[in-house]
C-alpha cells in the first residue's frame, strides 16, 4: 500500500485510460490544446520568445520534437521549452488555480507524444492529467497565499504537473512517476520580482516549468530517483513553500472530478485579474447608456493578491499608469482598463506594442483609474480561478454607478462555445498560418482522438 502522496498520485496517473474519460472532458482537451496553439502561434515573434528559440537552436540535439510555427526538430525537452514560452508570451493562455496551465499542458503533451509517436488519444489523456495534478496541488498548497507570500503558483508547481504529463507518455510505472515527482521537486521556485520592472522572466516561469517536467520524467526513466515523500515531508513542498496547505486536496476526487472542465480561457491577452474589471465598467455604459466622456473616476475592489500586479507594486505606481514594455502593460489595471474602453472590449496582442504607450486617450482614461483590496473578494478561493471585482463608475456629475462581475467571458461559469474558441484561434494565427493551413490544423485537433500519431498534428504546425 503506497505511503507517499507521490506514489498514490501516481498509481492514479499510471492507471488512468482514455476509455475512462468523459466525452466532454475528451472534447474540453481538444480545445484547450487549441486554444495554446492559437496563443502560441501569436507570441512566437517576440523578443524573449526568440531568445529562447535562439538557445534552442544553438543546442541542437536530436531531432524528436516540431517547434511551432518555425518547425525545428529538436529533442523532447527543448521542444516543451520553447513551445512553453511561445505560449506563454503574451500572457493569453488559459489558467486555473492560479497555474498557467494552458501555456505548460499541451505543449509538454505535445512535444513528448510526437517523440515517442504516442497517439492522439494518449495525448488527450496526458493533458487531462497534467490539469488535474496543476490544480489539485494549487489547491493543496494554497496558491492565493503562494501569491501573497511573493512567490508564483506557476513556477513552484508547474513543473511537478509537467512531470507528470511526461511520465505519462513515457508509460513509466507508479514507482518511475514517484521518481519523476521527487525530482521535479527540485525546479519548484520562482518569485513574482519579475513585476518591478516588467521582466520577461514571467513568462520564462512557464517555459520552465514544462523543460523542468519532461527532464525531471527523463531522468526518472533513466533510473534516477527522487523523495517519494516531496510534498508532505518535512523539508517537502507543502511544508517549506506554504502556511496554510492543505495536502488532502492532492489527491481528492481523483477519477471522478476533472479539473480541465473549470479552467477559465482567456478573451483577452492580459492578466486575467484584469478581465472582470473590464466587463464590468463595459456593463456600466451598455445597460445605462453612457459613454467615455461621462467617465470621471473609475474605481475598483478586486483581490488582495492582485494589487502588486494591477495597480501598485509596493508602493511604486509609476509603470502601473505609465508602462515601459509588454508585461508592465498586460499586467496594468489602468491601461488595460483604458484600452478596453477605446475599443469596446475588443482587446489584441497589437494593442500591447509599446508604440502605443503614449497615446494620450489611452493615458487619459488610465488616470481616472483607482484600485483598493477587498478582503471579502479574497475569501473567494482561486478553484476555478474566479477573480471577481466590483467597478464603480463616477461621472463628471457625481452620478454613481456600480457593478459586480464574479465571472468574465471565458470562466467555466461563463464558458467559451466551440464558436468561441476556432474564431480565438483564427485571431491568433492570422498573418502566421495560412487560412487553408489554420483550417487543416482545427479539423486535426477535432479528431485528434482518431489520429493514431500525434506526430501528425505537430507536423501541421510549421508555417
Amino acid at each position: 500500500m503506497a505511503e507517499c502522496y507521490s506514489e498514490r498520485l501516481a498509481e492514479y496517473i499510471a492507471g488512468l485510460r482514455f476509455e475512462t474519460l468523459p466525452s466532454r472532458v475528451v472534447e474540453q482537451a481538444k480545445w484547450c490544446l487549441l486554444d495554446s496553439i492559437g496563443v502560441a502561434i501569436a507570441g512566437a515573434g517576440k523578443v524573449w520568445a526568440q531568445a529562447v528559440l535562439a538557445e534552442v537552436r544553438r543546442q541542437g540535439g536530436a531531432p524528436q520534437a516540431t517547434v511551432w510555427l518555425y518547425g525545428d526538430k529538436v529533442p523532447d525537452v527543448a521542444a516543451a521549452l520553447v513551445n512553453g514560452m511561445f505560449a506563454h508570451s503574451m500572457d493569453y493562455n488559459d489558467d486555473h488555480a492560479g497555474i498557467q496551465v494552458g501555456g505548460i499542458m499541451p505543449p509538454t503533451a505535445l512535444a513528448v507524444a510526437e517523440s515517442v509517436g504516442a497517439s492522439g488519444r494518449d495525448l488527450i489523456t496526458a493533458i487531462v492529467l497534467g490539469y488535474d495534478v496543476a490544480v489539485r496541488l494549487a489547491d493543496a498548497i494554497n496558491s492565493q497565499q503562494l501569491y501573497l507570500r511573493g512567490l508564483q503558483p506557476t513556477a513552484v508547481c508547474g513543473g511537478f504537473a509537467a512531470a507528470a504529463v511526461a511520465a505519462k507518455l513515457l508509460q513509466l510505472t507508479p514507482g518511475g512517476i514517484a521518481d519523476a515527482f521527487g525530482i521535479a521537486g527540485s525546479y519548484a521556485g520562482g518569485t513574482i520580482e519579475f513585476l518591478k520592472e516588467g521582466t520577461d522572466t514571467k513568462r520564462y516561469h512557464v517555459a520552465k516549468a514544462a523543460h523542468g517536467g519532461v527532464l525531471s520524467a527523463r531522468l526518472a526513466q533513466a533510473g534516477m530517483n527522487g523523495p517519494r515523500s516531496i510534498f508532505e515531508g518535512e523539508y517537502g513542498l507543502f511544508n517549506v513553500y506554504s502556511a496554510d496547505s492543505r495536502p488532502e486536496r492532492l489527491l481528492q476526487e481523483l477519477g471522478s472530478r476533472y479539473d480541465i472542465l473549470d479552467t477559465s480561457v482567456k478573451l483577452y491577452p492580459f492578466c486575467d485579474g484584469n478581465a472582470a474589471p473590464l466587463e464590468a465598467t463595459l456593463a456600466i455604459l451598455r445597460e445605462n447608456n453612457l459613454a467615455l466622456s461621462d467617465i470621471e473616476k473609475l474605481d475598483y475592489r478586486i483581490k488582495s493578491f492582485l494589487i502588486p500586479y494591477a495597480v501598485d507594486y509596493h508602493g511604486d505606481r509609476t509603470r502601473k499608469y505609465r508602462p515601459q514594455n509588454e508585461l508592465d502593460a498586460q499586467m496594468s489595471l489602468p491601461y488595460c482598463i483604458a484600452v478596453g474602453l477605446l475599443k469596446d472590449g475588443d482587446v489584441r496582442i497589437e494593442d500591447f506594442d509599446p508604440a502605443r504607450f503614449g497615446d494620450p486617450r489611452i493615458l487619459k482614461l488610465a488616470d481616472r483609474v483607482g484600485a483598493q483590496a477587498d478582503a471579502e473578494l479574497d475569501k473567494i478561493p482561486l478553484r476555478p480561478m474566479s477573480m471577481p471585482a466590483v467597478a464603480e463608475l463616477t461621472t463628471p456629475h457625481g452620478r454613481k454607478f456600480s457593478k459586480r462581475v464574479d465571472y468574465q467571458k471565458g470562466d467555466p461559469r461563463n464558458p467559451f462555445s466551440p464558436e468561441d474558441f476556432v474564431r480565438k484561434f483564427r485571431v491568433c494565427v492570422e498573418g502566421r498560418l495560412s487560412a487553408e493551413k489554420a483550417e487543416r490544423v482545427v479539423d486535426a485537433v477535432q479528431r485528434l482522438d482518431r489520429i493514431e500519431n500525434a506526430g501528425e498534428l505537430a507536423r501541421l504546425l510549421a508555417a
